[in-house]
């Protein structure tokens, strides 16, 4: 990080595509688009988990959705010591979303000067709610060039910017609607600052909000970011109160997307691995044959 800021070359369908290729190496079976819709637990230790109605027996599961959605709603707090169940309670979830995701036409091209990553603020002074409102003041803005994706002449730019999920939740359909398209429209016209031409140049614009993540993802609230950091804690002893359950969703900023794969992913493997290993069923012995 002290190095400044980078973008996985290739995008993250190169990188998902690299992680496919290597479960499958290594004898993985792999399913999309499974709803997995209940996690089974007898006697504190993982029985099965329910997946499109289909019941599967196993020895553990690694949960990467949200940890309150995970505990509370796959697994269910029947499960878990009381004492657990506050301290997951008392986790705080972090603010949603909105993105607007800009493509440009094949062949245009943007100013590199602009960086990988700009932080762009009108707001006077800081303050949280202002970070959070409709009325947005604070930008990010993610420039991915045809270097990040070789092979590719198309440029891409992602606005994103934290929301509340209140102020879109509700909102009757034709409302929703026309406010995506004012996100939309006040985008662009404050990105006009660094790219200037920017209408010009597009070939297709979208927008997603809390509602988006929602749906997608199923995290409470269209939680982008999972839990605040003290929900740390918490997913690290999910283990210790079910025996073959583990957690490995966003928790705290840095733990999401691909970064949180490659991270809390990976200790969380570690562990899993070890957990396997350790109760593996272990071919009796048979004393003749060892004699000899």
């Amino acid at each position: 990080m002290s190095k400044g800021v980078f973008t996985f070359e290739g995008g993250t369908d190169r990188l998902i595509g690299l992680m496919r290729d290597e479960l499958l190496k290594n004898g993985v079976d792999l399913r999309i688009r499974c709803d997995v819709e209940k996690i089974h637990v007898r006697h504190g230790r993982i029985e099965a988990v329910t997946v499109n109605g289909r019941t599967i027996k196993t020895r553990s599961v690694v949960s990467n959705a949200n940890l309150k959605a995970t505990i509370f709603n796959l697994v269910g707090e029947e499960h878990f010591d009381r004492s657990f169940v506050d301290q997951a309670k008392a986790v705080r979830l972090n603010n949603s979303s909105c993105q607007v995701y800009m493509a440009l036409k094949p062949g245009e091209t943007i100013d590199e000067s602009c960086g990988d990553l700009l932080f762009s603020s009108t707001a006077p002074l800081f303050r949280t709610e202002l970070l959070l409102s409709r009325n947005i003041t604070s930008r990010t803005y993610s420039f991915y060039y045809p270097r990040t994706r070789p092979g590719s002449d198309r440029s891409l730019i992602v606005s994103s910017t934290n929301a509340n999920y209140g102020d879109w939740a509700n909102m009757p359909e034709e409302e929703y609607q026309a406010s995506k398209q004012d996100l939309i429209e006040t985008t662009l016209d404050a990105i006009t600052k660094y790219v200037p031409d920017i209408r010009q140049k597009l070939d297709h614009v979208e927008a997603s909000t809390p509602r988006t993540f929602e749906h997608y993802t199923k995290h409470v609230m269209g939680a982008s970011f999972g839990t605040k950091f003290e929900g740390l804690a918490v997913s690290r002893a999910v283990p210790e109160q079910i025996a073959g359950l583990y957690h490995a969703g966003s928790v705290g900023i840095i733990m999401s997307g691909w970064l949180g794969a490659m991270n809390y992913g990976v200790i969380v493997a570690n562990d899993v691995d070890g957990f396997l290993l350790k109760n593996s069923p272990v071919a009796p012995i048979d004393a003749e044959a060892a004699a000899t």
